[in-house]
């Protein structure tokens, strides 16, 4: 299977929409532009939803070791920056169930960060997977205004 070599600079929100809308269907070429989309540095109109429900749709689709690794490094290398965009939280909820040790991990280092945002959103990471593990078969605490749909 190839990545897409073109930009993803030119893709618009319905061309965005479309991509994410493959992944219902678990389409494996879909799955793989998805995750080299999330992991490009676009700023697009519309790029931070996109990856938001990419991410959402991204949880319930089979992806390989190295797919899982990709996405988990630079979702975690976006939380330790500080450089992320709208609906975050998406994106980290896939980095805690691809795996949810490392993150917190990583998380735990970011809690005492200089960098309100990072701090917040590393806070909000430990709490949710607290809650996650205290709450046997319960849901999450709430996520706030930028959570969104599970698909």
């Amino acid at each position: 299977m190839s990545t897409p070599t073109c930009s993803f600079d030119s893709f618009d929100k319905l061309e965005l929409a479309d991509l994410a809308d493959r992944l219902l269907n678990e389409d494996v070429i879909a799955i793989e532009w998805c995750v080299t989309f999330i992991e490009s540095e676009t700023f697009g109109v519309g790029h931070g939803r996109a990856r938001a429900r990419m991410a959402r749709r991204l949880k319930h689709c089979p992806l390989s070791k190295h797919q899982r690794s990709r996405l988990l490094q630079v979702i975690l290398d976006r939380l330790v920056s500080g450089r992320f965009s709208e609906q975050f939280k998406d994106q980290l909820r896939l980095a805690l169930q691809l795996d949810s040790k490392r993150a917190c991990a990583i998380a735990k280092e970011l809690s005492g960060s200089a960098a309100e945002h990072v701090r917040r959103y590393a806070e909000w990471m430990l709490s949710r997977e607290a809650a996650m593990t205290g709450a046997e078969g319960g849901t999450a605490a709430d996520d706030g205004p930028d959570g969104g749909s599970p698909r």
